[in-house]
C-alpha cells in the first residue's frame, strides 16, 4: 500500500513537472513583444457584478480571461468625482489626474476664467450650453500616453483604434494632440461615426456596416431575458415586488428624442460593437506584422431599460451573460486570425461605482443626499452677507467650488479671508465631511487617504479653490434629481491580463491603474509616459 502511495505520488509530480515545462514551451513560443494589445473596456463594472455573471457564464468569455490570465483583485483608480475620463486618462498616461489635468468633465480656466469641457474644450454657446457637434479630441492632457511612445519609435506604422459608444470614453485611449482614429456608435442617427480613419480598410468596413442598417433591424427586437429570470440574482436575493416586475422591453420607442438611445443601452448594442470589431480585426491589418498595435473596445453594462433597483439588477445581469458570449467570439477571431500568443489582451472598467439612486434597500440606500449646487448659491449669499453684493463664487463643479480672486483684488478683500471663510461655512453643511482650501493641500501634514487622494487630484491651474467630500454614504443629488455617490479613497475595477506570455495567476496587493501604462509599455519594449508615476506590475515571472 506505501509502496503504492509513492508510485502514485510520483506520478503526480511528473504530470505536474510536465504540464510546467509544456507550459514553459509554450511562451517560450511567444514572441519577444505581444503584437496587439486588445483592451476590452466596460463601463461601470465592479467586481462583484463580474463575481456574480461569472458563476453562470461559459468557459469561452469572462471566465477564460479571468481564470487563465492574471487577476489584480485589488486594482483601483484614485477616487473622486465620477468622471470616467479622469480614470481613463490615468489609465492611459499612468500619471494621476495632477500630472494629466484631466480633473473633471469641466472646470473654470485659471487664467481666462472660461468654461472648458475635457474633450470639447471652450466649444460653449453665450448661455452655456456645450456644442456637442465640435469636434472632440484629447488636448487637454498634459503628458503624453502609451499612443504616443510607440508612435515616437514606429511612427505610422502602429495602428491604433478605439471604438465604442461615447467619444467621451475613447478619447483618452490616443496619443496626446496626435489624431489617433476613434469610432463611435451615434445614439441619433444609428450610425457608426468615425474620426482620423487613415486606413482604407477600416474606412470601408464602417462605410460596408454602416450601409447595412443593422442598427434599425435591432430596432425591430425585444430585449427579453437569456436565462430563466427566476435565476437571476435580484430574483433570487432580492424578490421583494419582481412579482410586478416586467422585464420586457420593446427597442422601438415612439417619439423618442434620441432614437436608438434604447438599443445603445441594451445588448443588442453591445454585439453592434462586437460585430466591429471583430471586422476590424479580420480585415484591418491589426496584429500582422512585428510593430504593435491597440485596439481598444468599450462595452457597457449600463442598460438603458428598467429601474437600477439593486446593485446587479436583472437588465444589468443580463447585459453582462450576453456580452460574455460577445467576448467569446471576439476571442475566437482572435485566435484564428492573430493567434492568442500574439496578443494581449486587458478586462477592466472604467468605473466601479455603484449608483444608489433609485436602490430599494436600506444597504443601499444613502444616508442622505446634498445638494453641492443650490449650497454653493447659498456661499455666494453668506460672501455677500460679509462683503457686499456680488458673485463672490464664480463655479461649482465635481465637488469643487470655484471663487473669484480678482474679484478679491477690486474689491480689497483678502483672497486667503474668503477662501477660509468659504471652508468654514461649507463644513457646517450636513452631509459635508470636510471642506479643504486646495492651495493648502501641499502643506496639510496627513495619512488620511482622503487627503493623499485631493493630492493627487488637485491641479492648479484647473481645480477649485474649495475641494468638499461628503460623509460616508452620503450622496450628491445633480440638477436632474439623480444622486450620485462620491469617494475619496479609492475606486476598486476588475483588473486582468491573458494571453501572450502572461500566467495563470492571482495578485491580491494593492496596485493604483496608473501601473497598468508602464507593464504595457515595458511588455511592448517602448518608453512610459512622459508623466508616468505608476509602476509596473509583477506578470511575468
Amino acid at each position: 500500500m506505501r509502496k503504492k502511495l509513492v508510485n502514485t505520488l510520483l506520478a503526480t509530480i511528473a504530470i505536474i513537472l510536465s504540464n510546467n515545462t509544456l507550459a514553459q514551451q509554450n511562451i517560450a513560443l511567444c514572441p519577444e513583444k505581444p503584437k496587439l494589445v486588445l483592451l476590452i473596456l466596460i463601463d461601470n463594472l465592479n467586481n462583484e457584478q463580474l463575481d456574480i455573471v461569472r458563476q453562470k457564464c461559459g468557459p469561452d468569455g469572462f471566465n477564460r480571461i479571468c481564470t487563465f490570465g492574471t487577476q489584480l483583485s485589488n486594482a483601483h483608480y484614485d477616487a473622486g468625482g465620477n468622471y470616467a475620463g479622469k480614470n481613463l486618462a490615468t489609465l492611459f498616461t499612468g500619471a494621476p489626474a495632477s500630472t494629466h489635468g484631466i480633473v473633471a468633465e469641466q472646470w473654470i480656466d485659471n487664467f481666462t476664467s472660461k468654461k472648458i469641457h475635457a474633450i470639447y474644450g471652450d466649444a460653449y454657446n453665450n448661455a452655456g450650453k456645450l456644442d456637442t457637434t465640435a469636434t472632440p479630441r484629447n488636448g487637454n492632457l498634459l503628458c503624453s500616453t502609451i499612443g504616443n511612445e510607440i508612435r515616437k519609435i514606429y511612427n505610422n506604422k502602429a495602428h491604433f483604434i478605439s471604438l465604442g459608444f461615447n467619444p467621451n470614453m475613447l478619447m483618452w485611449s490616443s496619443g496626446t494632440n496626435v489624431p489617433e482614429p476613434v469610432v463611435w456608435f451615434n445614439e441619433r442617427t444609428g450610425q457608426f461615426v468615425s474620426q482620423n480613419i487613415v486606413n482604407d480598410e477600416v474606412r470601408n468596413i464602417i462605410s460596408d456596416f454602416n450601409s447595412k442598417h443593422i442598427s434599425d433591424l435591432c430596432l425591430e427586437k425585444t430585449w427579453s431575458p437569456l436565462h430563466d429570470i427566476s435565476e437571476y440574482h435580484e430574483w433570487r436575493y432580492f424578490n421583494k415586488g419582481t412579482e410586478q416586475r416586467i422585464f420586457y422591453y420593446p427597442l422601438k420607442q415612439a417619439n423618442a428624442r434620441s432614437k436608438y438611445a434604447r438599443l445603445a443601452g441594451s445588448p443588442y448594442g453591445n454585439q453592434m460593437v462586437r460585430d466591429m470589431a471583430a471586422s476590424i480585426l479580420l480585415c484591418g491589418n491589426l496584429g500582422k506584422d512585428d510593430v504593435p498595435d491597440m485596439l481598444t473596445v468599450q462595452f457597457t453594462a449600463t442598460p438603458s431599460c428598467g429601474h437600477k433597483m439593486q446593485p446587479i439588477d436583472a437588465e444589468t445581469e443580463d447585459m453582462l451573460l450576453r456580452l460574455d458570449e460577445n467576448i467569446a467570439s471576439l476571442l475566437k477571431v482572435i485566435d484564428h486570425d492573430i493567434g492568442m500568443d500574439n496578443t494581449l489582451v486587458l478586462l477592466t472598467a472604467a468605473q466601479g461605482c455603484y449608483d444608489v439612486a433609485n436602490t430599494d434597500t436600506e444597504h443601499w440606500k444613502s444616508w442622505g443626499t446634498v445638494s453641492l449646487h443650490r449650497t454653493s448659491a447659498l456661499l455666494n449669499l453668506y460672501l455677500m452677507a460679509l462683503h457686499g453684493q456680488a458673485k463672490w463664487v464664480r463655479n461649482y463643479a465635481s465637488g469643487e467650488i470655484y471663487l473669484d480672486q480678482k474679484l478679491c483684488e477690486d474689491k480689497k478683500v483678502s483672497f486667503d479671508i474668503l477662501l477660509n471663510e468659504a471652508a468654514q461655512f461649507m463644513k457646517q453643511v450636513t452631509g459635508v465631511a470636510d471642506a479643504v482650501v486646495a492651495k493648502q493641500l501641499p502643506n496639510i501634514y496627513s495619512d488620511s487617504p482622503v487627503i493623499e487622494t485631493m493630492r493627487r487630484n488637485y491641479h492648479p491651474q484647473r481645480s477649485g479653490d474649495i475641494l468638499l467630500n461628503l460623509n460616508p454614504g452620503w450622496a450628491e443629488e445633480q440638477d436632474d434629481g439623480s444622486e450620485l455617490t462620491q469617494l475619496w479613497g479609492k475606486e476598486y475595477v476588475p483588473l486582468v491580463f491573458y494571453g501572450w506570455k502572461v500566467p495563470r495567476n492571482t495578485i491580491y496587493e494593492r496596485h493604483n491603474m496608473a501601473d497598468v501604462a508602464p507593464t504595457i509599455c515595458s511588455f511592448i519594449k517602448v518608453s512610459v509616459p512622459n508623466g508616468c508615476s505608476g509602476v509596473q506590475i509583477p506578470i511575468l515571472k
